[in-house]
């Protein structure tokens, strides 16, 4: 789409991303994109909504431009203003309509609102539970890339002792930058749960999360890292993308005691 909304699209994938010069271009042709949704087009007010409640902080705005898109049928425009309704945010809750935005939505292909309404539904927030269909629409929302879905399917696969099929579901998560299913994933590696064991594996998601300043892991990884030998240790810090941290837990585990 080669108008204001594709570039604002284009752009706001930058901003997410942390760019400096992509935030300041959107604040430039942020007026542009506003008109375009006064005037009716609902792509331009789904997408000035979400700007206006992620980045604007106006959820006035935010719910006023979301109501416009969801009246026209947009998806994205149900999305939002489903969010706003299910967590009560500038507005008084109300999961039942929520609910049937989201549906609206996931049925035109929206993978977010697919991921949404499956999370209503595995959990019963506000809504009778139905676990079948959110298990289903978990998996769309995943195949439609939405990462955050592989996290809710393993902790249900776990809470059905269906270790092998939470243990790929987590591997997915942690993929996606998940810090609880890379510290699940080290203890469930070291301990065999859900497969094999396997300590190369379980030192790496245990190290992992030290990208994001967690170091909740280091401890195990340790413990794990006593039983090993040096080359699989060293293995496992390139498998974390940590090659440098292996000098480091070599000289604390072969450290007299």
């Amino acid at each position: 789409m080669d108008d204001i909304v594709g570039r604002c699209e284009v752009l706001l994938a930058k901003v997410m991303q942390g760019d400096v010069a992509a935030r300041r271009q959107m604040a430039e042709v942020f007026p542009e994109l506003q008109d375009l949704a006064d005037s009716g087009r609902a792509d331009a007010q789904a997408l000035v909504g979400g700007l206006a409640l992620e980045y604007i902080d106006d959820v006035d705005a935010a719910l006023r431009y979301f109501r416009m898109a969801a009246a026209a049928d947009h998806p994205a425009g149900q999305r939002g203003l489903g969010h706003m309704l299910a967590h009560g945010i500038g507005t008084r809750q109300n999961i039942p309509e929520a609910t049937e935005l989201f549906e609206a939505a996931a049925k035109s292909g929206d993978a977010i609102a697919a991921f949404n309404l499956g999370g209503l539904l595995l959990k019963g927030t506000g809504v009778p539970p139905e676990e079948g269909r959110a298990v289903e629409l978990l998996q769309n929302a995943l195949a439609g890339g939405v990462p955050e879905a592989a996290i809710l399917l393993a902790d249900w696969h776990a809470d059905r002792g269906e270790y092998a099929e939470a243990r790929n579901f987590y591997v997915d998560a942690a993929n996606a930058g998940s810090t609880k299913a890379m510290l699940t994933l080290g203890k469930w590696f070291a301990d065999g749960v859900g497969g094999g064991v396997d300590k190369v594996e379980a030192v790496r998601w245990l190290l992992k999360p030290i990208d994001v300043g967690d170091g909740d892991g280091v401890h195990e990884a340790i413990q794990v890292a006593r039983t090993m030998v040096d080359g699989e240790i060293r293995e496992a810090a390139v498998r974390a993308g940590r090659p440098g941290d292996a000098d480091a837990l070599i000289s604390v585990v072969r450290k007299p005691a």
